[in-house]
């Protein structure tokens, strides 16, 4: 949703208090927790990836089969050729920049994660 002031060029972002809120208090009740009781934490967070590992892990597997195949058979029929837009709007960018976009996208998150996770690999388990 958006909200525009007299003379403002461009429409203002607003939140919905309910989504954010709610959000906010979660992710801030997650992060007390984990800082205050560590331990406990530590092992309810590592007994429920155990449950879900175990239990569910071919729930999880299944889904992402399912979701890959979903978006395959869009892409391969008819609702691949629906225009999300006005029927008269062209698209913004090329295949090749779109595919640009997103390998720079990908090689990025993966040189912040590594930029990370790397140096701490090594100091925890040195090479020899």
């Amino acid at each position: 949703m958006t909200d525009t002031k007299q003379g403002d060029p461009q429409p203002r972002a607003r939140i919905n208090p309910p989504v954010f809120y709610a959000s906010a208090i979660l992710a801030l009740a997650f992060v007390l927790y984990a800082a205050v009781f560590t331990e406990s934490a530590a092992w309810l967070f590592t007994s429920i990836h155990e449950w879900v590992t175990h239990s569910a892990g071919w729930f999880y597997i299944l889904s992402v089969a399912f979701f890959l195949v979903f978006v395959v058979v869009m892409a391969l029929t008819d609702f691949g050729r629906i225009k999300l837009g006005p029927d008269h709007s062209e698209p913004d960018y090329s295949y090749g920049s779109w595919f640009a976009m997103l390998f720079s996208a990908g090689m990025g998150i993966g040189l912040m994660f590594f930029g990370v996770a790397e140096p701490i690999m090594h100091y925890l388990s040195p090479p020899a």
